[in-house]
C-alpha cells in the first residue's frame, strides 16, 4: 500500500518521528510511484519558497488591493431582481412548530371530545341482541320440522358458511345412559 500525500509532506518537512520515518524511507526505497510523488512535492515546495513576497512588496501593493475591494465590493450593494433572490427558510424551527401544533390539536381534541364510559354507551349500539324465531332459517334442503332434527356439526357448518362466528358453551354435562 502506497503512502498518501499528507504523510509524504510530513516526511519532507522533517516532522515524522522514528518508527514511522524509518518505515517511510523503507517504502520509498522500493516504490517508484511514491518516489516520483515525493519528487513532485519537493519541486512544489521549492517553487513555493521561491515565490515568497517580501514585506516591502506587500506594502506597496496593499493600497491598490484595498482600494479595489472598497470600490468594487463594499460601496455598491448590487440590486437583485426579485426572481433571482434566494429565499432562505430555516427548516428546523418550522418542523418543530408544526409538530407542536399537531400535538396541541391532538391533545385538545381529547380534552374537548374525549370519551368516557357514559358517552361510549350512548354512541355505540348494544351488540348482544336476542335472536328471534323469525330470523332462524333451515340448515338443509330437506324439510325438517325443528332444529332438533339437525346435528350440531350441521348447524355449526351452516353458520360458518354464512360468516357467523360461533362460540359453544357447555352448561351442564349429563352422563350417558347405558342401554
Amino acid at each position: 500500500m502506497c503512502l498518501d500525500d499528507a504523510l509524504l509532506n510530513s516526511y519532507l518537512d522533517g516532522e515524522l518521528l522514528e518508527p514511522w520515518k524509518t518505515q517511510v524511507e523503507e517504502h520509498l526505497s522500493y516504490c517508484n510511484g511514491c518516489q516520483m510523488r515525493l519528487e513532485q512535492l519537493k519541486d512544489l515546495d521549492d517553487k513555493m519558497k521561491s515565490t515568497t513576497i517580501s514585506d516591502d512588496e506587500i506594502e506597496s501593493r496593499a493600497d491598490r488591493v484595498m482600494t479595489f475591494f472598497e470600490k468594487n465590493r463594499f460601496d455598491k450593494p448590487k440590486k437583485q431582481n426579485i426572481f433571482r433572490r434566494k429565499i432562505q427558510v430555516n427548516l428546523i424551527p418550522a418542523l418543530i412548530t408544526s409538530a407542536a401544533a399537531f400535538v396541541v390539536v391532538f391533545i385538545g381534541s381529547f380534552v374537548l371530545f374525549g370519551t368516557n364510559n357514559q358517552q361510549t354507551s350512548e354512541i355505540l349500539p348494544e351488540v348482544n341482541l336476542p335472536i328471534e324465531a323469525s330470523q332462524v332459517q333451515q340448515v338443509s334442503s330437506e324439510k325438517k320440522s325443528s332444529l332438533d332434527d339437525f346435528s350440531l356439526s350441521q348447524i355449526i357448518h351452516y353458520l360458518d358458511s354464512q360468516g357467523y362466528a360461533v362460540t359453544l358453551e357447555v352448561k351442564t354435562v349429563n352422563p350417558l345412559e347405558d342401554n
